[in-house]
């Protein structure tokens, strides 16, 4: 009987014009934003390999360790074809740096000040079922009792043997067999335009994500087909059931979503990023008067005499043509300031990371309110699914710092810091003296440093002076006179693992809010239903 019910419910559906306007809305919307989040993602695909390119290149063209600062580029998610969460809100880069743990990405491009309240205002193909999933619900559900009341003929259905469960039974199933297929035809049509589309490969682990999310569309759908029901089985008319029905769409797809950012923002303020400059650079300059009053008591000179030097900052240093000497003082003065560097990397993370969890907890306060709607849980379960939410940004700079401190491990067992080959290419056999280095460069005309000043001080024109010391060109005066450092034995960076059920323990709860309103509001309907007046 409860099959004869839904096979009734359903052929009387499909004859509707509101399954075929839902069949071609989805017809035209869905496939729409599937081909514009691949070409996104494919834009994404291209910079990423490009971006590869170039961080690998420059980790192979350097001669000296203290220019070595890999940088990850992370890849991007497949599934943002379907969720775009925060993908679109953050940078890709992050450079491995001494002097500072990884905070955010590099490439930030979201208007705002949380880049992880992005997600609530993105349009993909989770948005768009979202909003069209639950409409065709509440279209299909609003009038199932109220129409047959008007009609007469739920009365006389009800006069017979047929008990109310077998009626409500059938009715639900009827619905959802009626939407059953276009929310196959959705997935199915996305799957296909993936399949065709190049430089677009899923793997096993994407194809069982999107298993997943079809399941968990189903669950969504459910939801609002026993609200439809529910609102139904409460109405006295057609019309009444339509309004309440438009207006609980409208506040649970729009407005809770919207509200739950700008009550975030409101009221739960996030850490002042100028502050959080300012303290950092306090401790910049603490380093630096640190760095110096150690150094001093080493008895080693403020500045820094070299014949080629290139500094950069987070103590970048590589330097040619120096006296043994020179060379020897500036490797003191380096593993003095670079094992302090790191010293204060790690001083700096405790305001960084205060900073950080405010915007985290910022966007968790807007999530858990967003979840106050069905809509709100089917989207954070999503991101989950496909890897784009806030969790999955978190894991990948998490594993990012993890992997600064396997870099810093892999320099001090090399003792890197105490190296000349943390700032020269050339090898410390090769160093020669100040006085040598003065008779090369005159062509033989001055034999010691000592001679070279004495005129060089009674001359008026210095660069003239210069020039008498650049007659000849020593070998190992130029970094070009040395081979690029090899690097093959430096720890590579390695993304998180993904198989089907990773990730998926954070969005257990949101799951089983989902299900438990499922199973909530059909007991409701149920309720309202036994005591609904057929007259």
């Amino acid at each position: 009987m409860i099959f004869l019910i839904a096979r009734k419910e359903f052929l009387n559906n499909l004859l509707t014009a509101r399954f075929v306007i839902g069949f071609l809305i989805c017809l035209v919307l869905i496939p729409f934003s599937i081909v514009i989040n691949i070409v996104d993602y494919r834009d994404k695909t291209v910079q990423y390999n490009v971006d590869s390119d170039v961080a690998e290149k420059a980790v192979k063209e350097i001669r000296v360790y203290s220019a070595l600062r890999p940088e990850i580029v992370l890849r991007p998610e497949p599934l943002s074809i379907f969720s775009r969460g925060i993908s679109g809100q953050v940078g890709n880069r992050v450079e491995i740096r001494i002097g500072d743990k990884p905070m955010l990405a590099a490439g930030k491009t979201a208007a705002g000040d949380n880049p992880f309240l992005g997600s609530f205002f993105s349009i993909d193909f989770v948005e768009i079922a979202a909003i069209v999933f639950s409409l065709l619900a509440l279209l299909f559900g609003y009038d199932v009792f109220t129409r047959e009341k008007e009609d007469g003929t739920l009365k006389v259905q009800l006069s017979n043997s047929l008990s109310r469960s077998r009626l409500l039974a059938g009715k639900v199933l009827g619905i959802l067999l009626t939407l059953l297929p276009i929310i196959i035809f959705c997935f199915l049509f996305s799957a296909v335009v993936i399949l065709f589309s190049k430089n677009v490969m899923f793997s096993a682990f994407e194809w069982g994500r999107i298993a997943l999310l079809f399941l968990i569309s189903l669950a969504y759908l459910a939801v609002f087909i026993f609200l439809g029901v529910l609102i139904s089985a409460r109405s006295r008319s057609s019309v009444t059931s339509l309004v309440l029905c438009l207006f609980v769409w409208v506040f649970f797809i729009f407005i809770v979503p919207n509200v739950s950012a700008y009550i975030a923002e409101s009221f739960v303020p996030v850490q002042s990023r100028d502050n959080l400059d300012r303290v950092v650079n306090d401790m910049d300059r603490d380093l630096t008067i640190q760095t110096q009053e150690r150094q001093k008591a080493q008895n080693l000179p403020t500045g820094i005499s070299c014949w080629w030097c290139n500094w950069g900052d987070d103590g970048r240093l590589e330097t040619y043509g120096n006296s043994r000497a020179n060379f020897e003082i500036m490797l003191r003065k380096i593993s003095i300031s670079e094992l302090l560097r790191i010293e204060y990397a790690d001083r700096k993370w405790a305001p960084q990371k205060t900073y950080l969890d405010s915007l985290i907890r910022q966007s968790r306060v807007a999530e858990r309110i967003s979840m106050i709607s069905p809509a709100g849980l089917f989207r954070v379960i999503a991101e989950s699914v496909c890897s784009t939410d806030v969790r999955a940004y978190e894991s990948d700079m998490e594993q990012a710092r993890r992997y600064r401190e396997t870099f810093i491990d892999f320099l001090r067992n090399k003792n890197i810091f105490a190296s000349y080959r943390y700032i020269t290419a050339a090898p410390p056999e090769s160093f020669q003296t100040e006085d040598q280095l003065i008779e090369i460069r005159s062509g033989g005309e001055f034999k010691t440093a000592r001679e070279y000043y004495e005129w060089a001080a009674k001359q008026k024109d210095q660069y003239a002076a210069w020039r008498k010391i650049s007659k000849v060109t020593a070998h190992g005066d130029q970094p070009n006179d040395f081979p690029f450092l090899s690097v093959s034995d430096m720890p590579r960076f390695q993304g998180r693992s993904k198989t089907i059920a990773s990730g998926l323990a954070d969005s257990a709860v949101p799951i089983s809010i989902l299900l438990i309103e499922c199973v909530f509001l059909f007991a409701l309907g149920y309720v309202a239903f036994i005591r609904f007046d057929v007259r």
